[in-house]
């Protein structure tokens, strides 16, 4: 028995335990250090992690848009660590719930991205798609995919952190913005005609006011549908087919859930034009080359081209610059004040019109530095040709003179004659280089708002 405790319990030096008795006492007070320094870390530490908000706290950018409460949301992305695009995309989601009529997922539009630091600089066009069959015709939402384009290749953050914001303002509901009542506080009685259109946006057959609550469940479910399966869902499954079949309910046409399937945004090059030692680049196609040549006109004083007084419809812009010298400028638009004034289905979604002319209305743009791969402007014309007007006139004195931004905005008109916006940042020095010289501004004629870091 003594024997058999002997083996159970071993007693007395062996060639196991010399070892750890020799050095039991530094293992000790290794560990004790290792864990106390663990400990104060985590007690010391007062920053957010990645991915949220005030994980970046000073100079990470800015957000400016002409709906104030998606400005907010870029913002706090920025702060959580996104970048430019990550920004313009969490902004888009939060002003398709609080500027639906510009800004519906319906809808489509343009952006021009800058990654910064390195020569990627492009354009992408998401514009619905028009769909016609015997003489009747409707719009094949772009946005949804292209936004998730915009992020697939230039994002930083999750996409589902992108969305969530917009899910929540939809489900639990925010004030009605200014900018978005009076959108609606203009429109005549026959846009109020469709009955979920009406039960959305009124409130005892009054447009909704400044301040009141709206709440879009239906749209809130559909984003959470975006969120979690990306467009997929949106363009090739069973909310596809859905949403195909209501969208030609409402025009009485036959609309194959091919047409869904079968949608791309455009990713185009930029059009160029040299501003002294920066480059100025604009959308290619009609909409850049027209926007080029006004721009020469202005810089020497010449007339303008005959072309650029066209008439458009409404839109909406935001623009956003990052700590890594990116910028992201977008212009989005239903084709009308409200598109089509007509929910498609039970999604929550506004149908976008048919286009009116061949001219988009709004015009996005980014001012580079080749040489640094640093944004030193970044400006979105919205509200129609008159908002591309706007743009064009604020910038070729700022991004192409020595004139101070605050002081060419408080000269533009803003006592309601002007129907155009502009949304604008300026980094004289570069937003990388040195950001403390980046100006933001939201024009005085809409209800917009800048954000940064400093606000």
């Amino acid at each position: 028995m003594a024997a058999m405790e002997e083996i159970l319990v071993r007693k007395g030096p062996t060639f196991i335990r010399k070892p750890i008795s020799r050095w039991r006492p530094l293992f000790r007070q290794l560990i004790t250090l290792l864990g106390a320094g663990f400990i104060c870390a985590a007690c010391g530490s007062d920053s957010p992690p990645e991915g949220q908000i005030g994980f970046i706290q000073e100079n990470f950018g800015g957000v400016v848009s002409d709906e104030p409460r998606s400005a907010l949301v870029g913002r706090d992305i920025l702060s959580a660590g996104g970048n430019a695009v990550d920004a313009a995309v969490a902004t888009y989601f939060a002003m398709s719930v609080t500027y639906p009529g510009a800004a519906t997922l319906g809808g489509g539009g343009m952006c021009v991205v800058s990654r910064g630091q390195d020569d990627a600089v492009e354009a992408i066009d998401f514009r619905p798609a028009l769909f016609a069959q015997g003489g009747r015709a409707v719009m094949i939402p772009g946005a949804v995919r292209g936004m998730f384009a915009l992020h697939a290749r230039y994002g930083r953050l999750k996409w589902e952190a992108l969305l969530l914001p917009a899910e929540r303002l939809a489900r639990f509901g925010n004030p009605v913005p200014r900018a978005f009542a009076r959108q609606i506080a203009g429109l005549p009685a026959a846009a109020f005609a469709g009955p979920e259109f009406r039960r959305i946006f009124t409130v005892e057959g009054k447009p909704l006011a400044e301040g009141e609550r709206l709440r879009q469940q239906e749209l809130s479910t559909t984003l959470a549908g975006i969120r979690l399966r990306g467009p997929g869902e949106f363009y090739a499954g069973d909310l596809a087919a859905t949403l195909a079949q209501e969208l030609g309910d409402l025009a009485g046409i036959k609309v194959p859930s091919e047409a869904f399937r079968a949608y791309r945004p455009k990713w185009m090059k930029t059009q160029v034009v040299k501003v002294g030692n920066n480059e100025l680049h604009l959308p290619s196609g009609p909409e850049g080359a027209r926007a080029a040549e006004i721009w020469g006109a202005l810089s020497d004083n010449r007339p303008l081209p005959a072309n650029a007084s066209q008439a458009s419809f409404d839109s909406a812009g935001f623009v956003a610059t990052d700590l890594s010298g990116g910028a992201a400028a977008c212009v989005v638009s239903a084709n009308g004040t409200v598109g089509a004034a007509r929910i498609i289905g039970h999604s929550g979604i506004i149908a976008a019109a048919p286009p009116r002319g061949d001219s988009f209305p709004g015009l996005p743009m980014v001012l580079l530095n080749p040489a640094f791969k640093d944004a030193r402007g970044v400006a979105a014309g919205s509200g129609g040709v008159a908002g591309v007007m706007r743009v064009l006139r604020t910038t070729v004195p700022t991004f192409g003179g020595d004139s101070a931004l605050d002081k060419i905005i408080a000269a533009l008109p803003s006592d309601g004659t002007a129907t155009g916006r502009v949304n604008i940042i300026q980094c004289p020095k570069g937003a990388r280089a040195e950001p403390q010289t980046c100006v933001f501004q939201a024009d005085p004629a809409g209800h917009g708002l800048a954000v940064s870091a400093a606000f």
